[in-house]
């Protein structure tokens, strides 16, 4: 019978020197072709498979460990991109909520002066264009009887004390008017900046959009490497886990080749019970949900 066959019929019948490869299905042995062998024969096959993985793990495991340690600075790196624009998008939306905040209290001032200019004689202009012209038709009319009057410095103070009371006249009309006209440039402000404040919003919101956009495709990069940091880390524990175990196994199959193997040894024994067609220790070891 080959080695490889006898090792691995010997790793299902012994809990202690079990080892199979994941993926590999081992050919079945005969075990009464597997009794046949001598059990120290047995021992030194085992040891020498576990010392050829312990062999071979190291430089694996070598392998891995660099595997994970790329992982964990691409993982790093798609996360701290995601997290930048995360914190961007957070930015854009408070400065958005923020304009959105300043426009509806400016529309709410443009409802509170126009319930109080209800009823009240509002006046939109304070110095219309037919004010002004009015105004001006008066001073050229003395400008013209002054220039066509001889008169004396007395007439023409007359003329310039006139022309001094009607400018005075209108700018004190027009202050009048301005008072009342108040609330209504209040309420014009305010919806101005309204509407300005909303321009703001929507742009803040627009810009906002763009960088979820960006956000959604670096956080898809982000699990895909995170879930690859994953698998590189768990390649890594079990081919670690292994190589223990081999070191574990080869200082016990070390023992067991340095001892003399008297009929009183597990190994005899546990021979001697199953070639009288009791159970082996791996099959007795299942649960017995397995068995079943």
């Amino acid at each position: 019978m080959c080695g490889c066959g006898v090792l691995h019929l010997h790793a299902m019948l012994s809990r202690r020197g079990a080892f199979t490869r994941v993926g590999v299905t081992p050919r079945r042995v005969d075990v009464d072709a597997l009794l046949e062998v001598q059990p120290d024969l047995l021992a030194r096959l085992v040891l020498h498979r576990r010392e050829r993985l312990a062999e071979v793990i190291p430089d694996q495991l070598d392998a891995r460990r660099q595997e994970l340690e790329a992982a964990k600075g691409f993982a790093s790196d798609a996360k701290r991109q995601r997290d930048q624009l995360s914190t961007t998008i957070a930015s854009l939306k408070a400065e958005r909520n923020t304009y959105q905040a300043k426009a509806r209290a400016a529309f709410e001032r443009v409802e509170e002066l126009r319930e109080g200019m209800e009823g009240k004689d509002v006046i939109r202009t304070p110095d219309p264009a037919w004010a002004r012209e009015r105004l001006q038709e008066r001073l050229n009319t003395i400008e013209e009887e002054m220039q066509q009057t001889a008169g004396d410095h007395k007439t023409e103070a007359g003329f310039i004390a006139s022309m001094r009371t009607l400018v005075t006249e209108h700018e004190a009309w027009v202050a009048g008017r301005m008072e009342k006209a108040g609330d209504h440039v209040a309420m014009n402000e305010a919806r101005s900046e309204a509407h300005a404040m909303l321009d703001a919003a929507q742009k803040a919101h627009e810009a906002m959009l763009l960088v979820v956009h960006d956000h959604q495709q670096h956080h898809r990069d982000f699990v895909d490497q995170d879930e690859g940091l994953r698998r590189a880390d768990s390649r890594t524990r079990r081919l670690a886990k292994a190589l223990d175990e081999s070191e574990q196994a080869i200082a016990y199959w070390n023992g067991v080749v340095a001892e003399s193997l008297d009929q009183n040894h597990p190994l005899l024994k546990a021979m001697v019970k199953v070639a009288e067609g009791g159970a082996s220790s791996f099959v007795s070891s299942k649960p017995k949900e397995e068995e079943e």
